[in-house]
């Protein structure tokens, strides 16, 4: 079974993440991508060429930082922990948003069909809360 989770971030007016806030060695491990580049404008042609309309509102930085391979278990708590601990000491995901960016998580656990799911404990929404930050939730079936 694998699950992940992911910190999404994203601002239409920052094409960097705001000095100071992730530790350096972690910066290595974001995955950044801009909406507009040339290799997605030219993706998004080849996709409505095919006849595969293309979402037009997303934000044009995004930036993405997962515990995918660095976190086993599916423990939302627990990878929520390691993403956090990517950001230097004394620093929230809500130092955010005065700024313009955006931000959320999403937790990707694949079953095996047999039902359940993770838990959200109260330690988990606690960190949440602390953050001001959302979770969703993606289930997906094993194959």
């Amino acid at each position: 079974m694998t699950c992940y989770c992911t910190l999404h971030i994203n601002s239409n007016d920052h094409a960097q993440l705001p000095p100071g806030m992730f530790l350096s060695k972690s910066l290595k491990s974001i995955e950044f991508t801009d909406n507009e580049s040339p290799e997605r404008r030219a993706r998004r042609e080849r996709m409505l060429a095919k006849g595969i309309p293309q979402r037009t509102h997303l934000p044009r930085y995004w930036w993405q930082l997962d515990s995918n391979g660095k976190v086993g278990g599916d423990d939302v708590y627990g990878h929520l922990v390691w993403i956090l601990a990517q950001l230097k000491k004394g620093r929230l995901l809500v130092d955010l948003s005065p700024a313009g960016y955006q931000y959320w998580f999403s937790f990707f656990w694949e079953g095996n069909g047999t039902g359940g799911g993770p838990l959200i404990t109260q330690d988990t929404m606690s960190l949440l809360l602390q953050h001001r930050a959302d979770l969703g939730l993606g289930f997906y079936l094993s194959s």
